[in-house]
């Protein structure tokens, strides 16, 4: 059995409100920890949640705008504060480097090193990602600037360990955790132990949860999203808002993002990143999707969700 938490650190849209912060999501299961986007006020979240950010191991930005990417650099600045050394995975559009690059160099050299991942996959769904049993795929979006939406999946083999198979093989203990958890390893002598080489394989366990970051309606996403187990989708605007106006914002409404949760047939549609105008009205904006795709709920800061792979 693998647990996937998905916990909302920040859910409202351009800027904070006393209920709702900056965008950011914490994904984590029992070896990552990812963050998608980094709003300002992301770590004051963390340190709510009583999550070191030295266990931050991928961060996902869909795009550079302010409010998805301001508490990115405060967070760098606090692990080499407090000398991080396991590498960082940061994962966005075209354009993060440089925007690191101007940076970081006045926070000196860093005591970890920081993998960036710049992606432009255009109209296609590219895989940007892979170890173990995680994999991220990512594909355009449509609004304003370069904006990528991500998929976070993970292939997990179900069976039971075999700890003679693995004593047979010579396998260290310490790798039959990360065997277990789907990860190929390899051993000081060279040699590749796969996870079927000690698990009796009796099935494979999936799990894909997408988030959109910003954008319009957009088939990308459709494709991307197609029978994940959740969708995590904007919903900037009330219905009620005029369609072609909101679209042209790269933006979309309750109803929008509903309607591309039907389309793709996924299992639970969550609403994040909402304007501060419809403070105290969410139940109106959940009714609105609801309408469309019965299976929807409104984040809210520090919401949970939980998903077992079993």
């Amino acid at each position: 059995m693998k647990l996937i938490s998905i916990i909302f650190l920040g859910t409202s849209a351009g800027t904070p409100s006393k209920s709702r912060w900056l965008p950011s999501i914490l994904i984590h299961d029992e070896r990552n920890y990812i963050l998608l986007d980094v709003g300002e006020g992301t770590q004051y979240r963390l340190l709510q949640i009583g999550l070191n950010v030295h266990k931050i191991t991928h961060i996902l930005i869909t795009h550079l705008h302010g409010d998805h990417v301001f508490g990115l650099l405060g967070l760098i600045a606090s692990m080499t504060l407090l000398n991080r050394v396991k590498d960082l995975i940061v994962i966005g559009p075209v354009g993060i480097q440089e925007m690191l690059n101007a940076n970081i160099k006045f926070l000196g050299s860093l005591p970890f090193k920081l993998n960036v991942i710049e992606t432009n996959p255009d109209d296609k769904v590219l895989e940007v990602y892979k170890q173990g049993d995680l994999c991220i795929k990512a594909t355009s979006t449509k609004h304003t600037c370069n904006s990528i939406a991500f998929s976070i999946e993970w292939k997990v083999p179900i069976g039971k360990f075999k700890p003679e198979k693995a004593i047979k093989l010579k396998v260290p203990i310490k790798y039959w955790k990360l065997l277990q958890y789907g990860e190929v390893i390899k051993l000081e002598n060279g040699r590749i132990i796969k996870p079927e080489d000690v698990i009796e394989i009796t099935n494979r366990g999936f799990v894909r949860i997408v988030y959109t970051g910003d954008t319009a309606p957009c088939e990308n996403i459709i494709k991307l999203a197609r029978d994940a187990d959740i969708l995590i989708h904007e919903a900037t605007f009330s219905r009620d808002e005029n369609a072609k106006i909101i679209w042209n914002q790269g933006h979309s409404r309750t109803i929008d993002a509903a309607e591309i949760a039907k389309k793709a047939n996924v299992k639970l549609l969550i609403l994040t990143h909402i304007s501060t105008r419809y403070e105290g009205l969410e139940s109106k904006l959940l009714e609105e999707a609801k309408e469309i795709f019965p299976n929807t709920l409104i984040a809210y800061d520090l919401m949970k969700i939980r998903l077992r792979i079993i």
